[in-house]
């Protein structure tokens, strides 16, 4: 990843995050929150259909909608390119999503310009033993426009 996307990279994040404490404080007295948001932007389209070819093993569109510089983060590792990880544990995470039930709780999405931040919780389940485990996830994606074309440039799981 060139400076370039650092840089942006780095702005856009404190933005969301004044974003997050600006919107905590004016909700503050407001029984719901809305936790579905921007999901209508193209940028969100790019998240959603990232996920939707995770689950159905579809490695090309997986790689289609990841830059080739992509930076993931996850379980303390980090896979530096789109190619590390399509030989990495690509099909390990597509193996694991087919042995789950996994729920969307939440999913936000802050466009900013060209760079856009992506962050969900799932609730899963899986059967370990015969009982149903329930674990919460956590993602956070970048995506930005590259040459006229939305692509995941970071992820970052937990």
């Amino acid at each position: 990843m060139n400076n370039k996307y650092i840089i942006k990279f780095s702005t856009l994040f404190m933005l969301f995050m004044s974003f997050n404490l600006l919107a905590q404080q004016s909700h503050l007295n407001e029984k719901q929150v809305n936790l579905m948001v921007g999901l209508d932007t193209e940028a969100a389209q790019v998240v959603t259909k990232f996920h939707q070819a995770l689950r159905s093993k579809d490695t090309d569109s997986v790689r289609s909608l990841l830059s080739d510089d992509v930076l993931i983060y996850e379980s303390g590792k980090a896979e530096r390119s789109l190619e590390e990880y399509a030989s990495g544990h690509m099909k390990s995470d597509m193996q694991y999503l087919a042995q789950i039930k996994s729920k969307l709780i939440e999913h936000q999405v802050k466009v900013s310009g060209d760079m856009a931040v992506s962050t969900a919780r799932f609730e899963n389940t899986r059967m370990v033993a015969g009982r149903a485990r329930v674990s919460i996830s956590m993602e956070t994606i970048v995506v930005s426009k590259i040459d006229g074309q939305w692509l995941i440039t970071h992820i970052h799981w937990s």
